[in-house]
């Protein structure tokens, strides 16, 4: 009878102890997540464009966002805008572009009415809906110019490995692998972000074998990435993307070798998100014509105030110092309206 009252003991101090650790994660979790909340947009987001002259919305089918139209002489031919992984189209881009005269189509390709929810299996053949809405509405594709960032960049690339209607790409934080879908629930990672002609483009995966391999070599630092996670905590997410795309096999592979254009490659060597850095090489060997930018010291994101966009997590999850990436941003910008004025010339 005592060596049952004895095991019962220890079993309630266990319980006890199991339960204080679960009410400690989920406060700490708590805690985390609001102080490192990504700062909201202000009222109105993105929608807040239209209330700009020469600015209609784009509600088509599959193809939502805006058009930018330059109040004065326009370039000939179209620049077509994406954002990331957050889901938001890029519009400080788009009226950079528009007020140094470019017909601009910032465009959404995932989150909207009408669209899929999440980078989750998105359709690549859209594209052809931004061609003609170009064409009839816009100022036509001769030439067409597209710029993606992050995920948008691997939409871009993905574009211009199959549709020869793009003249030129411009890639920020490129990667130079299809990946996984992102939708932020269990199954992230197991389908491809995007399809072709109804068949899933090949990807590298982020879960099953190629994930737990690398679970299993990285040991405490996937433990570490692991409890950041539970804890709330932001997160550097680039040696996970390391090591997938070292098992990744060469069907994964986006293929650029064979397009004719035009390209900016642009990154950062402390990009903590993946490795931009590494894909812009690997890209830039694979074409002459696509142009590497790799800036010292600068993340994921170029932007003249980070640390105020993106909030406390920018350090972590992004990389790179405030500086650094104020000067790729600047730098970067310079760079490609040269490129533009070249390739929309008059």
């Amino acid at each position: 009878m005592r060596a049952i009252k004895v095991v019962l003991t220890i079993l309630g101090i266990l319980l006890l102890c199991l339960v204080l650790l679960i009410a400690g994660v989920w406060i700490a979790r708590s805690i985390n997540t609001n102080r490192y909340a990504i700062p909201e947009n202000p009222e109105g987001g993105d929608d807040r464009i239209l209330s700009e002259n020469g600015v209609e919305e784009i509600n088509g089918d599959y193809m939502k966002g805006f058009h930018l139209s330059p109040l004065g002489d326009a370039h000939p031919g179209t620049v077509v805008v994406f954002g990331g992984s957050d889901g938001g189209a890029n519009v400080e881009q788009a009226q950079l572009l528009r007020d140094n005269g470019y017909d601009v189509l910032d465009l959404y390709f995932f989150g909207q009415p009408g669209q899929k929810e999440f980078i989750d299996e998105v359709p690549l053949e859209f594209f052809d809906e931004v061609i003609a809405y170009a064409n009839e509405k816009g100022n036509g594709v001769q030439p067409l110019t597209v710029i993606g960032t992050s995920k948008g960049a691997e939409l871009t690339a993905n574009l211009a490995a199959r549709y020869p209607e793009i003249s030129n790409i411009v890639l920020y934080a490129p990667g130079d692998h299809t990946y996984g879908n992102l939708n932020y629930q269990r199954d992230t990672g197991t389908r491809s972000s995007f399809t072709w002609k109804g068949e899933p483009v090949p990807f590298a995966a982020e879960q099953g074998a190629e994930f737990g391999k690398f679970a299993a070599e990285q040991g405490a630092e996937f433990g570490k990435l692991m409890t950041r996670l539970a804890l709330g905590l932001p997160v550097s997410y680039r040696a996970s993307y390391e090591a997938i795309a070292a098992a990744a096999g060469p069907e994964t592979v986006i293929d650029l070798s064979q397009f004719d254009g035009h390209g900016l490659l642009f990154a950062g060597t402390e990009d903590a998100m993946w490795q931009a850095d590494v894909a812009a090489k690997a890209l830039n060997e694979q074409n002459d014509d696509l142009e590497p930018h790799i800036y010292e010291g600068a993340g994921h994101l170029f932007h003249e105030n980070i640390d105020e966009l993106v909030g406390p997590s920018w350090e972590v999850m992004m990389g790179g110092t405030v500086e650094a990436n104020r000067e790729a941003k600047l730098e970067s910008d310079k760079i490609l309206l040269e490129r533009l004025e070249e390739w929309h010339e008059s």
